[in-house]
């Protein structure tokens, strides 16, 4: 079994010329890296042409990236912040959910990862289905900062150091930021919660 090149080892053709191996980077990437923006970002639309414009991006620049660097990071970090100027732009709608996913079921985010915390008993709040439609509209308000980690972490799974990497922060940022978002979402429920214990993952 021929064992799959690395991202960077692709990154490294791709700056060579090879379009082909830009190609596999791009299919690698295309559908986190939509998922990730349309998050941010709440249009469909608009996400697209972000995502195609991280990548034409990402291109354009080959010849300044880093091969010491890990790709996913560096391509990462290019969609947060074409993301973030289009929010700030104004150039979109809300029509997201963040229990929608883009493409697949796997990546659907649950309220339980949000609110995870055994004595606020997440189980049954997301079992209500009351609450589980206000819970949403609380998650839907979120500031962008908590939706980053939370898309990141909660539904795409990277680990607090990759996060990390990508928003340009400590890992003890990236446990604050997580504990401040199920504390967020608690307090706009009226529900009492204590602060979640901060992970070491990395």
């Amino acid at each position: 079994m021929v064992d799959r090149p690395s991202d960077e080892l692709l990154a490294k053709k791709a700056k060579e010329g090879d379009m082909n191996a830009f190609e596999e980077l791009f299919n690698r990437y295309k559908k986190a890296i939509l998922n990730f923006i349309y998050r941010l970002i709440g249009n469909r639309e608009t996400s697209e042409e972000v995502a195609q414009e991280t990548f034409l991006k990402a291109y354009n620049n080959l010849d300044i990236f880093d091969p010491a660097r890990r790709f996913s990071t560096w391509v990462y970090t290019i969609a947060r912040n074409l993301a973030k100027n289009a929010v700030r732009d104004k150039r979109y709608f809300r029509d997201v959910s963040l229990e929608k996913a883009v493409f697949e079921e796997e990546d659907i985010i649950r309220l339980k990862d949000v609110i995870a915390d055994p004595n606020a008993g997440p189980d049954t709040i997301a079992e209500d289905e009351e609450l589980a439609v206000e819970a949403q509209k609380v998650l839907d308000s979120m500031p962008i900062k908590y939706k980053e980690v939370i898309t990141l972490c909660s539904i795409q799974g990277l680990t607090y150091k990759e996060a990390a990497a990508i928003l340009g922060c400590s890992i003890a940022s990236i446990s604050m930021r997580l504990d401040e978002a199920k504390i967020f979402f608690m307090k706009k429920l009226g529900i009492g919660s204590k602060g979640a214990e901060g992970s070491d993952q990395t």
